[in-house]
């Protein structure tokens, strides 16, 4: 099989240790920049500007990924401290208004999912190995998270839904991934002990068309994909 051709470009320089990216409609890029406290938005342009950096319960510590959801709200986990747990769920309105939702003692909140099925947020706590689901109401309010699954040993890092409603977990050690189903069995999917494909891989997303599912390897320094024999669910693009 002839590997993909792909084009790359420096679209801008933020100036920071970044983290996971989300797009609008008019493909304005969402980025969060871990090491300058902030989520900075990139114009197709190259113009690079503060899309948040603080919520009122304080200014931002560790921004690490972002989702939209339909309604053009932009979840983001800030990841707070590794060991110690003050990390947050933050949403930010499409008037710009930024809201702390769930309080701020959650374990390095990390990668991010909004579910195809009822917008619920799914939500990893790294250092705690679960994946919480949260609930949010027709008014925007959330109700309590619960644990979703648990994957004692693993150190998690991002999620990605299929159109079945299958939840991908990608683990950065020990290079695994996962896959939950509806009913919350967990399974192993793919994993590699020698770390020559998946090297602590972290963020995973779909490709539109097809069933291939991308992920980055952190330690590796590059993007793999294999097909998992699904597509993926679709993402959010809202008009802002």
């Amino acid at each position: 099989m002839t590997p993909p051709k792909f084009e790359l470009r420096q679209l801008a320089n933020a100036q920071g240790f970044l983290g996971g990216v989300a797009v609008d409609r008019n493909h304005n890029v969402y980025v969060c920049n871990a090491s300058g406290h902030r989520v900075n938005r990139v114009t197709q342009k190259g113009e690079v500007s503060v899309y948040c950096d603080k919520a009122p319960d304080g200014p931002l510590v560790n921004p690490n990924y972002g989702s939209f959801d339909a309604k053009g709200n932009y979840y983001f986990s800030d990841s707070g401290d590794y060991w110690r747990p003050n990390g947050r769920l933050i949403r930010v309105r499409p008037d710009g208004r930024s809201e702390s939702l769930i309080g701020g003692n959650w374990h390095f909140p990390n990668g991010l999912a909004i579910s195809p099925k009822d917008g619920a947020v799914f939500m990893i706590e790294s250092t705690a190995a679960d994946v919480l689901r949260i609930p949010v109401k027709k008014d925007g309010t959330t109700g309590a998270p619960e644990i979703y699954a648990q994957f004692p040993g693993n150190i998690l890092d991002g999620l990605a839904f299929a159109r079945s409603g299958n939840l991908y977990v990608s683990c950065y050690l020990p290079n695994r991934m996962y896959v939950v189903s509806p009913d919350q069995n967990v399974e192993l999917l793919i994993e590699d002990m020698g770390g020559e494909i998946l090297n602590q891989p972290t963020n995973v997303a779909f490709e539109r068309r097809g069933t291939r599912l991308f992920f980055a390897n952190l330690g590796g320094a590059h993007v793999g994909a294999f097909d998992v024999g699904e597509s993926g669910a679709p993402l959010y693009y809202p008009k802002l």
